[in-house]
């Protein structure tokens, strides 16, 4: 099998998250303080208590996963970011008889996209002097409610803290719902913006399955599946809870955070890249020529007149065709059914629910459910954000 040279000059895969940096010494102290009030230690944050003025954003990340999202998304992204956008174009190998190469077994090979190692929003913000908070849910496959409710004692907690501050809630996939459920719940005055990553408003045609709970539970509590959504350990699943997002979900619907807070500006993104595993096939395409052609380019094994006619062409010869190898998407199959989060949507998220109709601003990017929440874009967009909020009094 031919194997691409590309596939073997990768770099190294990390083996551990890199946490975030923390040189101011009040912010460690404030950041030490959090975790054992809160009897935490997965808090991370830059924020200095004595910087009341500075807007603190939030972050709250999505299903499954953790806050290594915002800091190290390798790990948060279940190490599935790869630079499918630049995978090679196609490939001639010319023509031949048989399947090139001819001496391999087999006509087609695998190629991986490389992977990505990009910086995320939480070190993107903190290098340009914005304060930051992370935090991974206790149980992200299980009930909103909960996730809520740890919102809830994480903000309360900050503001004993860290004192009166404008808040900017920024929630990915999944955690968009959390953010949605405890305004649902909760008056908070402090909170001035939420933002939502790729978040299902109307939920999600991938959640409408139905799974048997405990083994499944099982399997993600194993030791050898579990590095997949838990890197660090830390953390158990209790439940399995995919109706409240499903597509036309009671839950969804009876929602009434924005009624409840209309003096809270929503900003929401949503993903136009259904391109999600990174995974490229090369077929062999073949292509049979006439005589004369095959003629025409093997010219030094045939023999051709003046008058252009063939004479004793061999009868090998004219078996030859062009092998061409193409780049073919993993999901490509399943990109051509009408399925609104494949057709129109970031792979996991169909367009349409990404954009919640109220929102005061709405942003389409052109990146997969996964680089929603790392990409160029998202970091520009934020920023702007935060000082637009920084600018109000």
């Amino acid at each position: 099998m031919f194997l691409p040279k590309r596939l073997f000059e990768q770099e190294k895969e990390p083996e551990v998250p890199t946490p975030p940096t923390i040189d101011n010494l009040e912010a460690v102290a404030a950041q030490n303080e959090l975790n054992s009030l809160l009897k935490r230690e997965d808090i991370s944050i830059n924020a200095v208590p004595s910087n009341e003025e500075k807007v603190l954003t939030v972050f709250t990340h999505g299903y499954g996963s953790s806050k290594w999202v915002w800091i190290d998304p390798y790990f948060g992204s279940h190490g599935w970011l790869r630079d499918h956008r630049n995978d090679p174009p196609l490939r001639s190998y010319g023509w031949h008889s048989k399947p090139p190469p001819s001496h391999m077994y087999s006509p087609f090979s695998i190629s991986v996209s490389p992977l990505v190692f990009p910086e995320g929003v939480f070190n993107t913000l903190k290098r340009n002097g914005q304060e930051v908070l992370a935090y991974s849910q206790r149980d992200p496959f299980g009930d909103i409610d909960i996730s809520a409710k740890e919102l809830e004692i994480l903000l309360n907690g900050v503001k004993k803290i860290y004192g009166e501050r404008k808040i900017i809630l920024v929630g990915h996939s999944r955690g968009g719902i959390c953010l949605r459920r405890y305004l649902d719940l909760n008056t908070n005055p402090d909170i001035k913006k939420v933002i939502t990553l790729a978040t299902p408003h109307l939920g999600s045609n991938f959640m409408n399955f139905r799974v048997i709970k405990q083994p499944i539970i099982k399997i993600l509590n194993d030791t050898n599946f579990k590095r997949f959504w838990d890197i660090t350990g830390t953390r158990k699943a209790h439940d399995i809870n995919h109706e409240q997002l499903a597509t036309n979900s009671k839950y969804l619907f009876d929602l009434k955070d924005r009624e409840k807070s209309p003096e809270i500006e929503y900003i929401v993104t949503g993903g136009t890249c259904p391109t999600f595993a990174n995974f490229y096939t090369w077929s062999m395409v073949k292509r049979k020529v006439s005589k004369e052609i095959v003629n025409r380019i093997f010219h030094r094994e045939s023999k051709i007149v003046k008058k252009k006619k063939v004479t004793e062409v061999k009868k090998e010869e004219t078996k030859n065709y062009q092998w061409v190898a193409y780049p073919n998407k993993f999901l490509s199959l399943f990109e051509k059914r009408v399925i609104p989060e494949l057709n129109n949507g970031d792979g996991v998220i169909s367009l349409r629910s990404a954009l919640l109709s109220t929102a005061i601003r709405k942003y389409k990017f052109n990146k997969n459910h996964e680089e929603i929440a790392i990409c160029g874009q998202t970091k520009k967009l934020l920023l702007k954000e935060i000082k637009l909020t920084q600018k109000e009094t």
